[in-house]
Parts: structure tokens; sequence; C-alpha cells
């Protein structure tokens, strides 16, 4: 029914297959927000630090048992093994081609040990991980049927700034001796960063989420002084436009804070300026995504009227050393 075979590069007719498949699958699933993969990934190629593999999977054109019918792709997977032995998974199916059986036909045939002298399917990852994003069925009764666990797991918040919805908003509120800068526009070396992330004693998963994503720069950032100036923590946020439900919404992409400012009420002063900035900009509802375990940032933002919209799971096969990674 499936036909596939590894590439350490996508070339030709299969690379523009590939890619027109991962476009019109980020597209159709935009809104819900599962799983996609970015068409720059498609055309990596390892570089020596780690091995990039490259899955094209397909079948007959709609599944047909003719064999005059012409093969297409009808999924993709994306592999990269670390140093380690660590295989980061990501894998997207045509929406022609959903609910039947594609992926599950996949895993029953190329199996999941890891276990082996060449890794699995001898990519050499001795171990898997794909995060499943949003609360896709799939993607349950998938990992349920073959027995894969969860190892880390992701919140997104909503926090409705207008309409029906939206409850009041408080002002931020500044502790005595402190001052919250302006936003002004991201860059990569900008200097309160590396102070602010050394300082703030976080998880090493998610200070590589923030440090991969903060060299992308063209967001807005604020800060918050004591009296000496020196920086306590900073909001990270959009004011650019995004559809979701139907509404405009922007992200708030991390808010970070020294471990001396916590429970000084810092982070609340800055998220809430954060609000107030993209109330001004027009945005309808505000996104946050949060590791649920940290109990301080769950409690803030729910006394901030966040709700709690989607789960985030991270699924791992095989061990590693390595702690799970933050979402993106």
């Amino acid at each position: 029914m499936i036909t596939y075979e590894w590439r350490p590069r996508l070339e030709g007719d299969e690379l523009d297959e590939v890619i027109e498949l991962v476009t019109t699958a980020a597209e159709y699933d935009d809104e819900a927000g599962f799983s996609h993969i970015d068409p720059a990934l498609v055309r990596e190629v390892g570089d020596g630090t780690r091995t990039v593999a490259h899955l094209p999977i397909k079948a007959r054109r709609d599944l047909s048992p003719l064999e005059d019918v012409p093969m297409v792709i009808v999924a993709y997977l994306h592999l990269t093994v670390d140093a380690d032995g660590l295989g980061t998974v990501s894998c997207v199916v045509h929406p022609d081609y959903r609910s039947r059986g594609i992926t599950t036909l996949l895993v029953e045939e190329m199996g999941l040990d890891t276990a082996g002298p060449d890794g699995w399917d001898h990519t050499g990852a001795t171990a898997l991980r794909c995060w499943a994003y949003s609360t896709h069925p799939a993607s349950g009764r998938l990992t349920r049927r073959f027995g894969v666990p969860a190892v880390s797991r992701q919140w997104t918040l909503v926090r409705h700034l207008t309409g029906p919805f939206a409850l009041p908003l408080d002002k931020p509120v500044v502790p005595a001796g402190v001052t919250l800068t302006e936003p002004r526009e991201l860059t990569a070396d900008d200097p309160v960063l590396a102070d602010v992330l050394e300082s703030a004693e976080l998880a090493p998963r998610h200070r590589d989420r923030i440090t991969d994503e903060l060299r992308l720069g063209g967001r807005l950032i604020a800060d918050a002084r004591n009296a000496d100036g020196d920086v306590l923590g900073f909001v990270w946020f959009s004011i650019d436009h995004r559809r979701h439900l139907d509404l405009r919404s922007a992200p708030v992409h991390a808010l970070v804070l020294s471990a001396a400012a916590r429970g000084e009420g810092v982070g609340t002063a800055l998220l809430l300026g954060a609000l107030w900035h993209q109330i001004d900009a027009d945005v309808q509802l505000s996104t946050l995504r949060i590791d649920p375990e940290d109990t301080g940032a769950v409690r803030m933002c729910r006394l901030l009227g966040y709700e709690q919209e989607d789960v985030h799971s991270c699924y791992q096969v095989g061990e590693s050393a390595s702690p799970p990674p933050a979402f993106r």
C-alpha cells in the first residue's frame, strides 16, 4: 500500500512535491494549531555534527489498488539525529490522505525498535522524540496503540482582550524602585538578554528554546530594572496580527525573570504591560504557552484571566540522557 526510502537530501520533482505537501498541510492545519513542518527543513542536509534524513512516503493516487495508477507522495517524515543518537521526528500526512491509516501502517512496517546496533531503521537513532501539537485525536490513538509515553507537556493559554469574553484588565502595578522600559524592537545582541538568561535559573530545555528563538528578532521586548539599573526580567511579545478562532491574535513569546526578582510582582507587571500594548494594537486575543509544572506561572496566568486552550505532548521511544525539549 505504501513505499518509502530514506534520503540524505531531497532533489528535483521529489523535493518540489514534498514542499507542496508540507505547505498545503500547514495551511490546512493553521487555525487548529496542529503539527507542521517548515519547508526549510525539507531542504536540510547533515552538517557533520548531526544526521538529517528524509522519508517521503508514497502510495498510489487515491490509494487505488490498480497498478497502472501513478505513485504520489502522501506523507513525509523528517528526522535529525544528534551526536548522542537522539532522533527528533516530525511527520505530516497530506490532508487528502488522513484518517486512512497511513501513519499506522508506516509504524507497523518500520517498527519502533531503537536498540539495534544501527539504531532505529539503520538511521543511528537510539532514541526518538516527537512533539504532537494541540489535542489531535490521531496522535493520542497512535501513541496509545504502540505504547509510546509522553515525557513532557506544554499548555497554550489564551486571554481575551476585547469582546464579550474579555475580563477587566488591571493596569500594571510596578513594585517600588522598579521601572519598566518602553517596548523596543528585539535584536539578537540586545544587552539585557544574556544577563537575564544567565540569572534566571531556567530549565535547560526552556533556556535553549528561548535562546534559539531570540536570534530571529523582529518582535518587541520590554524589561524591568531596579534603581541601580540592573535588569530584573523581560517580556518578549508581538503585536502583529494573526488569525485565531476568527479573531486578531498575537502571542507573548516569553516572560523571563532573574531568580532574585521572582515573587515580587515584577513578572505580573511586565505581562500586564505587554497585554496593554497588544490592546493598543487592536489585538483581540493574546496567546501564551507555559510549562504546566511551573506552578508559579500557572497561578499568575490564572489570576490574569488566561484560560487553557491546548495541550502539546512530547512523546519518546528509547532512552536518552538529554532532558525533554521545550515545545517549539
